[in-house]
C-alpha cells in the first residue's frame, strides 16, 4: 500500500477543484445541448440565442448556428439582420447570474479574458 504525502494529496486536491469548476459544450444548428457552467448559466441554444436577441450593441439577431462555452465565457455565430442586409457574426458572451450577456468581443478577447479552450472559436473568427 502506497503513502501519500501531504503535499501530493493537497495538489490532487487542488487540481480536481480546478477542473470540476470546468465545463464546455459545443454544438451546431439543430442540437440543442444544457450543460451548466462555473456560474449555473445554462449552456444552450435557446439561452444563448436569448442573450443576443436581448443585446442593444448587436443589432436584431435572427439565429445562433453554432456555439460553446467555457466556465463563465461563451461565443455564438449568429445571423444578424434582415434579407440582404443580413450577415453572419460571432459574438462572445459572458455569464451573469443565471444567464447570458453580450460582451465587448474585442475587450475579452485582446485581454485574453476568454478561455482556451473556446478561444479559437470566439477571438480568431470574424
Amino acid at each position: 500500500m502506497t503513502r501519500a504525502t501531504g503535499r501530493g494529496v493537497i495538489a490532487v486536491l487542488i487540481g480536481a477543484a480546478v477542473l470540476a469548476g470546468c465545463s464546455s459544450a459545443t454544438t451546431s444548428a439543430g442540437e440543442t445541448t444544457t450543460t451548466a457552467s462555473a456560474s449555473s448559466a445554462a449552456c444552450s441554444q435557446s439561452a444563448i440565442l436569448a442573450a443576443a436577441k436581448s443585446s442593444t450593441s448587436t443589432g436584431p439577431v435572427n439565429s445562433v448556428s453554432n456555439f460553446g462555452c467555457s466556465g463563465a465565457w461563451a461565443y455564438a455565430n449568429v445571423n444578424v439582420g434582415n434579407g440582404s442586409a443580413s450577415y453572419d457574426a460571432v459574438i462572445v458572451l459572458q455569464a451573469e447570474a443565471s444567464g447570458w450577456v453580450v460582451a465587448d468581443r474585442g475587450n475579452a478577447c485582446s485581454n485574453h479574458l476568454v478561455p482556451s479552450a473556446i478561444y479559437t472559436q470566439a477571438c480568431s473568427s470574424s
